[in-house]
């Protein structure tokens, strides 16, 4: 066993690979080759997977191998950055080899996804991450949370999961004595304090990744399209229920447009919005006609 190849290997894998990017057995062989590593039979690279495999690192093929699994995930490498970011005491020199030796853990692609997050406003951004921080401990220690949105009363949630999707962090939550998911934008949060109010329901995981799946891969993924709407029976009311709802809403004057995967699921969550909404887009709109019927027909 040749302990610098597999070193190497790793770190080739790590930093060239994820789910969205693979490499061939060829690129692997030649990236090894740049290291002068000289490989002589494809077989000593499939023998490498399995010591690898042995010694707990995931390495998937589908159309070409990747590493699946890594020490962080891009979101939390993201809140670790801003947390640091956010603190006043520490100079640009330690925070760039802070940063440094946290994007080793993630692909280059990831990295540069990264880089183009710009840090903006940093006063802004430590009530954010404090806001965050209050967030994680009430999720682990099961306290819930008093928050205020859109300058109304405040509400008593117990927050379970915290989410990153298109670029913004979603708050997974529940009120107490009921079981009903929701999620809200986490920006969209206006103050948030820690209760001592516990709550004991027990919400089950695959429920929670139900409502995950539901709320964002179910209807974003796919050749997603935009989608126009206009608002009949306009409300602030409304308005939140739908930003709680869609993730990449853009808003306008009378109406607001999805980018999303037109499907049933997708469907059935523009049902739940009655005549409050319209479809602008005709052929949509007669998709979903055919939709309703089909609920029709089957009852």
């Amino acid at each position: 066993m040749n302990k610098q190849r597999l070193l190497k290997l790793i770190e080739i894998l790590r930093n060239n690979t994820d789910i969205d990017h693979k490499l061939s057995i060829n690129q692997i062989i030649s990236l090894l080759e740049q290291q002068n590593i000289k490989i002589n039979n494809r077989k000593t690279i499939y023998d490498d997977f399995k010591v690898l495999a042995d010694y707990g690192y995931d390495i998937e093929y589908d159309n070409g191998y990747y590493l699946s699994e890594a020490p962080f995930t891009l979101s939390e490498i993201k809140i670790i950055i801003d947390s640091l970011n956010s603190l006043k005491n520490l100079d640009d020199v330690f925070l760039n080899r802070l940063n440094t030796k946290l994007y080793s853990f993630i692909s280059k692609y990831e990295v540069t996804k990264l880089k183009k997050l710009e840090y903006h406003n940093k006063h802004k951004d430590r009530k954010f991450i404090n806001r965050l921080e209050d967030a994680l401990q009430a999720i682990t220690e099961k306290k819930s949370l008093l928050i205020t949105r859109n300058n109304k009363n405040e509400e008593l949630i117990t927050p379970i999961f915290l989410y990153r999707q298109n670029d913004y962090y979603y708050l997974y939550y529940h009120y107490l004595n009921s079981d009903k998911i929701y999620h809200t934008r986490f920006d969209n949060i206006d103050s948030m304090k820690l209760s001592d109010e516990t709550d004991e329901i027990n919400i089950s995981t695959s429920q929670i990744i139900g409502h995950i799946n539901e709320s964002t891969n179910a209807y974003y993924s796919g050749k997603s399209q935009t989608i126009k709407f206009k608002i009949l029976n306009d409300s602030q009311y409304l308005r939140t229920r739908l930003g709680d709802d869609f993730s990449n809403i853009v808003f306008s004057k009378d109406g607001f447009s999805i980018k999303a995967n037109v499907n049933n699921v997708f469907f059935s969550k523009i049902c739940a919005y009655g005549l409050d909404i319209k479809i602008s887009d005709k052929d949509i709109a007669d998709e979903y006609k055919d939709y309703l019927k089909s609920i029709i027909h089957n009852h």
